[in-house]
């Protein structure tokens, strides 16, 4: 009988070393970092309606990833720095022409995630269609627009390079300032399965914020 209670005062003993040890363990920085990942990319998708929240969202992500498992080169740092989450207030053009049919986004909402200006527009009367595009902080010139992407209806077209039909895909900044973005695009576009096609001609993007 003594020694079925020294066995099992052993067990209660490891049991509460066990939990101790485990309410003292350090955080776990995968999920951490997972978890930024994922607040990103909702933000990064983000439309104008919640925009301020989800990069809150993201900048807590962060914050959290710092406090817990340090930011030894400060690169997460720099990102929070450089997150503004406050509504901005967006005017001017973002328009195209698919073939002969005008298309005009009138809701433009600029963010900025370290150093990329991610552009946005929609059409207030309709959700059908919407415009994604990045472009670097200051660069202007040829070629300067990346992750080009129009969603019409339930598909998203990306630019055909090469085209199929001669109109290649071409873009021009020539404006990109501190509040400002000013160029041109136009090309051919295709769905993911490359089973339909736009050509998308005359884009203007010419936009204060």
């Amino acid at each position: 009988m003594k020694s079925i209670k020294f066995f099992s005062s052993l067990l209660l003993l490891t049991f509460a070393l066990a939990c101790s040890s485990s309410s003292d363990s350090p955080p776990n920085c995968e999920n951490l970092a997972n978890a930024t990942a994922a607040a990103r990319a909702a933000y990064e998708a983000a439309t104008p309606s919640n925009q301020v929240a989800l990069c809150n969202a993201y900048k807590t992500a962060l914050q959290n990833e710092i406090d817990n498992c340090g930011d030894e080169f400060g690169d997460l740092q720099d990102i929070v720095d450089g997150l503004n989450c406050t509504a901005s207030t967006t005017t001017g053009t973002l328009s195209m022409n698919l073939g002969s049919a005008p298309l005009e986004f009138d809701e433009i909402t600029v963010t900025t995630t370290g150093t990329t200006r991610h552009v946005h527009g929609e059409k207030s009367n309709t959700t059908s269609y919407e415009i994604d595009f990045d472009v670097e902080i200051g660069q202007t010139g040829a070629n300067k627009i990346n992750n080009f992407q129009l969603r019409l209806f339930s598909q998203t077209y990306t630019p055909l390079i090469p085209a199929a039909f001669g109109n290649n895909w071409t873009t021009n900044i020539t404006v990109n300032s501190s509040t400002s973005v000013v160029g041109t695009f136009r090309g051919e576009l295709a769905n993911a399965s490359q089973t339909s096609a736009q050509d998308l001609l005359g884009g203007v993007v010419d936009i204060n914020f």
